[in-house]
């Protein structure tokens, strides 16, 4: 082999060698990617909320906005300076690449649409990050007591890398809060407030620390008092006119009856579509049963009357007035029975 050829082949034997010096080894990871200082690192999280924008209960879920703040000190950031330094958007996404970050998760919801980023780092070190995003979260709703229920949506947040003896949540309680103008139709926002729980994966024995953001609404029931509580009275209360009628005329009675049923039985069915299929009952579904329950009374009552006491004019004239004004009475009372209790 020639002279210049073996030159030429220990050239390139060198550069290959101070290629592989210069590129990091495997399994050594980047210092700033680290949690810094003491361990766990403290993370202050607050959110705002901008907007309810629907909640649905057939589905369980709700979507809103969402102003998302987090907070925490990174002593390897800091500078000299006065004043510190902002990202914003692609730039945030970015520089929080370059630097250790929570590595926040938002467990209830699939793809948030994050609309806004925000970096600003300190020259102490301090980093704040502002997300503002909109998404659908998944909501555990009880519906016992429906439509005069408050509920309690949550935003559960967590870190997906960093377990809680590396990382914790502190909520940062001046940084929560609702815009009263974020009311949707139908709920009232009545309050914010946040939790921090712990949060275990089954069957990795890791826990990690979890920012809650809780949001209270409280459900308007006028609508369905004039929709469907007002109707279903008046719908019992034509029902009972069967004791108007003549017991002569049974067939007319049973009609009267039947008629009112299959109005309850379309107006309970109308209603279904907008709960889930739930394994309790809700108010709504205890004043349907009442109502049931009341109007096949009506006509039990008139069965008796015109099998037993066919003949007796007294004594079914006076059943008639003591039904007609007894089962109304029987029927609020246990209306307001199911509210109540």
């Amino acid at each position: 082999m020639r002279r210049g050829e073996l030159e030429r082949i220990a050239v390139r034997v060198l550069l290959v060698a101070l290629l592989l010096t210069l590129l990091p080894r495997p399994g050594v990871g980047d210092e700033a990617s680290l949690p810094p200082g003491e361990r766990p690192v403290t993370v202050n999280a607050g959110f705002f909320l901008v907007n309810l924008s629907s909640v649905a209960e057939r589905n369980e879920t709700f979507e809103a906005d969402l102003y998302v703040h987090f907070t925490w000190h990174d002593s390897r950031l800091a500078f000299d300076g006065n004043e510190p330094r902002r990202y914003i958007d692609e730039a945030a996404t970015t520089r929080l690449s370059e630097i250790w970050s929570p590595a926040i998760e938002f467990v209830n919801t699939a793809q948030p649409a994050i609309t806004n980023r925000a970096l600003q780092i300190s020259p102490d070190g301090a980093v704040q990050y502002l997300i503002g995003m909109t998404s659908e979260f998944r909501a555990n709703l009880d519906l016992r007591r429906f439509p005069f229920d408050r509920q309690l949506l949550e935003v559960r947040i967590e870190s997906f890398l960093w377990n809680e003896n590396e990382m914790i949540f502190a909520a940062d309680p001046v940084r929560i809060g609702f815009n009263p103008e974020s009311t949707f139709e139908g709920l009232v926002v009545k309050r914010a407030a946040s939790e921090l729980r712990r949060s275990m994966v089954a069957g990795w024995g890791t826990s990690f620390s979890e920012f809650v953001a809780l949001i209270e609404v409280e459900r308007r029931a006028t609508f369905y008092i004039w929709t469907l509580f007002a109707p279903l009275a008046l719908i019992f209360l034509i029902s009972c006119t069967v004791f108007v009628v003549d017991i002569d005329n049974f067939h007319d009675r049973v009609g009267i009856s039947l008629a009112a049923l299959l109005a309850c039985i379309a107006t309970q069915f109308a209603m279904s579509f907008n709960l889930p299929q739930i394994e309790y009952l809700t108010i709504i579904d205890r004043i349907f049963l009442v109502t049931y329950f009341c109007v096949a009374l009506g006509v039990l009552i008139s069965t008796v009357q015109a099998s037993l006491l066919r003949g007796q004019r007294a004594r079914v004239a006076r059943i008639d007035r003591i039904a007609g004004f007894g089962l109304p009475v029987l029927f609020l009372s246990l209306i307001g029975l199911c509210i109540v209790w």
